[in-house]
């Protein structure tokens, strides 16, 4: 009986803090899926960048690995890991 009680006293901060808490929600989803967006184009750039010549730099790999790392943390789709395995392949340079 008491928790009805409650319900009834404190129902409006129940409420506005059930629905900041699905903002907040939504909110931290939105902001993965960018930061997920982010790190394929980065991928993708450094893909454009060295499919043609075959041909890849230290740095590029490696920001390319860390950026892989991060995407599959967050769940990204598997069409990189094609481009990942190709990119291996490249010869690197300095």
């Amino acid at each position: 009986m008491q928790i009805l009680q409650l319900i009834k006293d404190y129902w409006v901060l129940i409420t506005f803090f059930i629905g900041e808490l699905g903002a907040l929600f939504v909110f931290a989803k939105a902001i993965l899926n960018g930061i997920k967006c982010s790190l394929r184009n980065d991928m993708l750039t450094i893909w454009d960048k060295c499919k043609d010549t075959r041909e890849i730099t230290k740095y590029q790999l490696q920001a390319f690995d860390y950026s892989y790392e991060i995407y599959k943390k967050f769940n990204g789709n598997s069409f990189i890991d094609e481009i990942k395995v190709r990119i291996k392949d490249f010869e690197i340079i300095d």
